[in-house]
């Protein structure tokens, strides 16, 4: 019966991998936003960021001590997946991701940036978590985590109601850090229209940064921070549902 047991938590995850969390780097592509020499210093920090110890030693530090990470480019065009989803673990991993900013281009973009449909673009490649199909992973914890650069020059709304949605659908956590000449700027719009949690006693964050090792740092602490935030584990539906019928069974059979 154990057996039993045992092969009914697994059924239906089969083809996932546990993590701690799953995390879409959400990386702003629009216009006004960051030049090539600004993308690049950007794809450098996420580099130097992920294979920094002190972000290792939080990865491990969790249940399965491990997390999944994508990186996703936003504008005014249709998002463009720049990393698909790897498993971080281990130092190797971690280099291995670390290695694939080198090879990124900035992409194109033709207007102002469209931010509720790069949360949208976002939000759907966490799978199953999000009510979509399943991206190889189960987590109890989703993050979203931009690198903001610009502003749309007119907001009717939409942004926000987009982050609403974005975190009712299951979307854990919503941080940002903004870069470039509008900085500061970019930091009190997403603050104010973008970011938010919904785990209680955790405060989602909108930051900004100069480049080069600042910026490494800043990335470094945001996103350690965000891969440690509390959450308890909540069996899938089906695996509880399973569970339950199994003890009812035994519960009888102990009355028989």
């Amino acid at each position: 019966m154990s057996l039993g047991i045992a092969a009914l938590g697994s059924h239906g995850q089969v083809n996932a991998e546990a993590v701690d969390s799953e995390l879409v780097l959400l990386v702003d592509i629009g216009r006004p936003g960051l030049d090539k020499k600004e993308f690049d210093s950007l794809m450098d920090s996420y580099a130097s960021t992920f294979t920094s110890s002190e972000l290792l030693d939080s990865i491990q530090s969790g249940t399965y001590g491990r997390i999944a990470v994508s990186l996703l480019f936003y504008g005014s065009n249709s998002p463009q997946i720049g990393i698909p989803w790897m498993s971080i673990g281990t130092a190797s991993e971690a280099s291995q991701f670390a290695g694939l900013f080198d090879g990124l281009s900035r992409g194109t973009s033709s207007a102002q940036v469209d931010v509720a449909g790069g949360l949208s673009a976002a939000m759907s490649l966490f799978g199953t978590e999000t009510g979509g199909t399943g991206n190889g992973f189960e987590s109890s914890l989703q993050i979203i985590d931009v690198a903001a650069a610009s502003i749309p020059k007119s907001s009717t709304g939409s942004d926000t109601a987009a982050s609403i949605a974005t975190l009712t659908a299951g979307v854990d956590v919503i941080n940002s850090i903004a870069v470039g000449g509008q900085a500061d700027e970019v930091a009190n719009y997403y603050a104010a229209n973008v970011v938010g949690s919904e785990i209680a006693g955790v405060q989602a964050t909108s930051t900004s940064s100069s480049f080069g090792v600042t910026l490494t740092a800043a990335l470094t602490d945001e996103i350690t921070s965000a891969v440690n935030t509390p959450v308890t584990a909540v069996p899938e539906p089906s695996v509880a549902i399973g569970l339950t019928g199994i003890l009812l069974i035994l519960f009888r059979r102990r009355r028989v």
